[in-house]
Formats: C-alpha cells, sequence, structure tokens
C-alpha cells in the first residue's frame, strides 16, 4: 500500500507541524513502509517568494488591470474601484519588492536571521508581497499565516463548497492545479491523508482534496484534524463535504488511519476503522466509541521527507509531545480537551530517547513540545534524565501556574534546557480566575513570574479579555499586571498575547451558559459548521463593549512587548533566546 500525506496551507513557516511526522511513524511501525509526507505549506511559500512565479503575477496583475479599467463597478469588492486601485498600487511596488523577495527568504534561513533589522525587514517585504499577490484574488488577502477571503465564511458549508471553484478569488485552485495536482496524482497513491488542524488550512485544505478527486476520483481521500473533531455533530448534517473527501478521521489519528490502509488493502469493511466518519448508501457513519492512543506505544515523529531546508529560520525547531490531553482540563472557556479527551502521560525515558533519535537523524538542536500542559511530577522526572544524560538540547512547553511550581524545579527545567514558559494567565483578577475555574492564585503568579524571570527563564502569557461578567475594571487589572510590571515585560524573550473571548463549541462554559452569566446563545443559521457562537450577557461587558476593550488592551500590551520575534512565533523566539544565552555564556566575565 501507498500512502501519501499532505499539510496544507497557511501554517507558520519557521516549523513543521507534528501531525504528518507522527502519523509518519506510526504507519512505519505498522508495517506500511512506503509513505511519502509533504508540507505545502512551505513548498507553496517557497514557490511564491521566487522572481519566477513574480514573472506570472505581473502578467495576471497587468490583465486585471486592463480588465478592471473597461469593467469595474461598486466602491468595494472584487471588481470594483478599490480592487483596480490595489492591482494599481500593486504595479507600482511590484519592481521594488520583486528584487527583494528571494533575498528576504533567504536572509530568515541563514544567520542574518539573529540580526533583528534584517530580520524585520524581511518579514515586511514578504508581507507586502503576498499582498501584491493578493491583489489579483482582491478582496482575499495571503498572508504568511493565515488567509482571508472576503465574504467567504469557513463556517458555512454552503460558502465552502462555493469557494473551493471560485476562480476570481481563490488563488489555491491555479497554485495547487499547476505546480502540485500532478506530482500528487500521478504518484498513484492508494491513500491520501490531508490533515487540516487550523481554521487558516480549511479553504486551502478543501480546495485541495476537491482538485484530487476530479482530477484522480478512484483515489481514496482521507481528512483529519482538529478542526473537524469539533465538529461531529455537525458534520452529520453535511453531506455535501463528501464530495471533496471519502472520510474524515476525528480525534487521534495514528491507529484510525493503518486501520483505514489495511482495509483499503482487504476487505475495505469501514466500521472496523475507529473514529472515522463516512459516507454509506447515502447515510453518514460516525464510528464510536472513539479511540485514544497509548502513547508509550507510539514511535518518534518521523520527519523524513519533510523540507526542513525550507522553513524561514537557520536551524529547525522540532515539534515533540510528552503527554497528551490535559491533567486539569477544567478550565470553563477551554476546548481544547476535547481533542485528546484525556490525559497520558509518556514515560521520561522514552521522551529523552525521541529527543536524542531526532538530534542525531535531523540535527536539531531545538523542541517545541506540543502539550497543553506539563504535569509538575513528570516533568520533573523528566528534566533529571536529561541532565544526566547531557542531552543539551534547548526547548519550550506549555505549564500553569501551579501551587507546587516551586523554584527549585523551574531551575532544574533551565539546567535541563528549558528557555521559555508558555502560560494561560487568562486573567489576573482573582474573581474572574475562580469564575474560570483557573485553580490559581494572584501570588502563585506573582512568585512564578518573578522566579522563572530571576532563573533566566523566559515568560509567555495569555490573556483574555471579556470573559462573560467581567467587567471593564477587571479586565484593566489584568492589563496593568503586564504594562506595570516592568520586571517581567523588560525580561529577555517575553511576550504576551490578548485574546477576545470567544464562546466555543463543545467548552465546558457550554453546560450551564445561565451558571456563566449567558443570557442568550445564537449562531447564524448559514453557518452549520460554526466553532463559536454569539451570545448575550446578564452582566459586566457585552461583547460589543469587550471588543472595544480588548482593541485598547492589545495597544497597551503591545507598548511593552518585543513585537518580532517573540510574539510573532514561539519557535523564531525560541532561537533568539538561545543565540542570546549562547552569547552570554561565551562572554568574559568584567573584573570586579
Amino acid at each position: 500500500m501507498k500512502v501519501s500525506l499532505l499539510f496544507p496551507p497557511t501554517w507558520h513557516p519557521s516549523q513543521p507541524y507534528l501531525s504528518l511526522p507522527s502519523l509518519t511513524g506510526f504507519l512505519h511501525q505498522g508495517g506500511i513502509s512506503d509513505v511519502s509526507q509533504r508540507d505545502l505549506g512551505i513548498e507553496l511559500l517557497d514557490t511564491i517568494l521566487t522572481r519566477g512565479y513574480a514573472a506570472e503575477i505581473y502578467q495576471l496583475l497587468i490583465a486585471k488591470q486592463r480588465d478592471l479599467e473597461r469593467t469595474q463597478t461598486g466602491e468595494t469588492g472584487a471588481g470594483s474601484r478599490e480592487h483596480y486601485a490595489k492591482v494599481t498600487d500593486s504595479l507600482d511596488r511590484f519592481a521594488y519588492l520583486v528584487d527583494r523577495i528571494e533575498l528576504a527568504k533567504e536572509t530568515l534561513r541563514s544567520e542574518e536571521f539573529y540580526d533583528l533589522d534584517a530580520y524585520r525587514a524581511s518579514l515586511f517585504v514578504i508581507d507586502k508581497w503576498l499582498e501584491v499577490v493578493s491583489a489579483v484574488y482582491f478582496p482575499t488577502r495571503l498572508t504568511v499565516v493565515d488567509n482571508q477571503f472576503g465574504n467567504y465564511s469557513i463556517y458555512s458549508s454552503k460558502d465552502l463548497m462555493k469557494v473551493v471553484r471560485d476562480e476570481e478569488q481563490n488563488p489555491f485552485l491555479s497554485l495547487f492545479r499547476n505546480r502540485f495536482l500532478p506530482s500528487i496524482v500521478n504518484s498513484r497513491p492508494d491513500l491520501i491523508g490531508v490533515s487540516i488542524t487550523a481554521t487558516s488550512q480549511i479553504i486551502p485544505g478543501l480546495t485541495l482534496c476537491r482538485l484530487i478527486k476530479e482530477a484522480a476520483p478512484d483515489l481514496h481521500v482521507t481528512i483529519g484534524g482538529s478542526i473537524f473533531t469539533r465538529l461531529v455533530d455537525n458534520i452529520r448534517r453535511c453531506p455535501s463535504l463528501f464530495d471533496l473527501t471519502d472520510d474524515i478521521v476525528v480525534f487521534e489519528g495514528e491507529t484510525a488511519l493503518l486501520e483505514l490502509v489495511n482495509q483499503l488493502a482487504g476487505k475495505k469493511d469501514y466500521s472496523k476503522v475507529p473514529n472515522l466518519i463516512y459516507r454509506n448508501n447515502g447515510k453518514i457513519t460516525v464510528n464510536q466509541p472513539f479511540y485514544s492512543e497509548q502513547v508509550d506505544q507510539l514511535p518518534a515523529p518521523n520527519y523524513d521527507g519533510f523540507p526542513l531546508d525550507l522553513y524561514l529560520s537557520p536551524e529547525p525547531v522540532l515539534p515533540v509531545q510528552f503527554s497528551r490531553g490535559c491533567y486539569y482540563k477544567d478550565c470553563a472557556f477551554c476546548a481544547l480537551t476535547l481533542d485528546h479527551q484525556n490525559f497520558r502521560q509518556k514515560d521520561p525515558g522514552r521522551t529523552i530517547e525521541e529527543l536524542q533519535w531526532l538530534k542525531q537523524r535531523y540535527g536539531a538542536r531545538h523542541f517545541f513540545f506540543t502539550d497543553e500542559c506539563f504535569a509538575l511530577a513528570p516533568t520533573k522526572r523528566l528534566c533529571r534524565q536529561m541532565i544526566e544524560k547531557h542531552l543539551d538540547v534547548k526547548w519550550t512547553c506549555e505549564m500553569r501556574f501551579e501551587k507546587n511550581l516551586s523554584r527549585e524545579l523551574l531551575a532544574s527545567m533551565r539546567d535541563a534546557g528549558c528557555l521559555k514558559i508558555v502560560f494561560g494567565l487568562e486573567s489576573f483578577n482573582q474573581r474572574i480566575m475562580d469564575f474560570m475555574k483557573k485553580g490559581i492564585k494572584q501570588e502563585w503568579v506573582r512568585r512564578i513570574a518573578d522566579d522563572c524571570v530571576d532563573l533566566g527563564i523566559a515568560v509567555h502569557c495569555y490573556v483574555i479579555v471579556g470573559f462573560p461578567t467581567e467587567k471593564e475594571e477587571e479586565a484593566l487589572e489584568t492589563m496593568n499586571f503586564i504594562v506595570e510590571n516592568k520586571k517581567l515585560h523588560r525580561s529577555y524573550g517575553f511576550s504576551c498575547q490578548p485574546c477576545l473571548f470567544d464562546l466555543e463549541k463543545e467548552a465546558p462554559i457550554m453546560s450551564d451558559p445561565g451558571g456563566y452569566g449567558i443570557r442568550r446563545i445564537m449562531r447564524p443559521s448559514a453557518e452549520d459548521l460554526s466553532l463559536g457562537f454569539f451570545y448575550e450577557v446578564q452582566e459586566g461587558m457585552t461583547p460589543d463593549e469587550a471588543e472595544r476593550l480588548y482593541q485598547y488592551v492589545y495597544e497597551r500590551i503591545s507598548e511593552v512587548v518585543c513585537e518580532l520575534p517573540f510574539n510573532y512565533a514561539m519557535a523564531d523566539g525560541l532561537l533568539y533566546i538561545s543565540r542570546a544565552r549562547e552569547g552570554a555564556e561565551q562572554a568574559p566575565v568584567a573584573a570586579r
């Protein structure tokens, strides 16, 4: 059996995503050796940032300008005066940018990455170049980390069925058709798996599936990823999705994909495939109960075939996993715990072996633990073994502001190579913390943040504005904790990402909205794939008031946070911190 795994745009260009390497490693372990995997996101970005592609875009811009000179109507939107102005402006900037796009790409892959001015200038050039490319498909706007498709909603199956066929506004149709589809289809795999794990991938991913199914209807296409895990009930009512794919794997995909491959080679009894959603005789079937992997039996992620030299960083930062699920999982707002159903912890020794193997095979020295939250006792054992084995790797992870997260454990993490810890602070107001069921206290937050700074571990804080019943002064207390804490926000590598509260599908708060001060929940009828809801509250800020305050909080926190690289990319920030630490260790000690 021949398997082809594809990761569609758009994801952050600094590092690979963990899904395909995890599946590839598991398939190899299960005896499926003919597996190819491609990150089409980074391949596509690499293509767009070339003079060859620029020549094509120039001709498209000229043709679009001529067409709009004759046909433009209206002030905004596709085919409007605004569209014409965008195209004209892009042609004006074309010559300047085209001479710099390849240099910007290569700068980020070289030692110049660590020159902050060169780093920022390169990202600026790339963003402006993508704006030029987008002008052809206006109002679509491409960026390195996201895509906006005008009035199309990614939460509407009706809109999705339209946009995957819209040659005017969907640039991925021509990009995939001309550059990737032949190599994908002509290799004649028995199964093609498409991993859609972020909302930015929904339209590109489904566009890719549509083109594959139309070019080769006999190829079996399956979709996986956390997006659809949260939409199981919705998928039952969206038969149109199965015009683009044969089936969808939800929750964890390793055993499911291996069994699907085996069934394709055998009796094709899809009822035997765990976590599979498929259409059978016009009826959509969901295979339950959902299966969770035994994490200690999973192999190391296999990055063979990934173009690690194409990512926009001077050396790889590889994602790895120490556990699955969240050991706490009581936070009222969080829907992430659904993805893995329950918490499972790998043996620290097995994780050490994985890191040693990845370091040796791919020359990786930096790792990004994707765990939802590091548990304290296993972390202590992991760090002790890292130190004992002189593993010499640098890494980042996520943790909670736990009462028992001691300075001693933090020191051990630092000595084991931890350079940064990501914390879900969410709020610094004690009432809101308690209402969110965070299980943390202000004094723990202050102590742990101070300990991290003292020990040389960088800190990232996620902050939520507008949790139901939150008042303006309570949100400002959280903002002030960041803005007024000079010791914290002046520490090297600090970052903070404010987010506007979103009432998410499957979040614990949805089981008792009235208990959280939510009076009414609404969803546009057209958005049958919605991951969130509109709502009204009984007290505190309204959603509109919260959005306005969020803008203020975002601006104030941005004044004290180093946006590039630390707020832009955890992977980029990790490399910057690592370089700074190396410089500090090598610097001579001044005589006293």
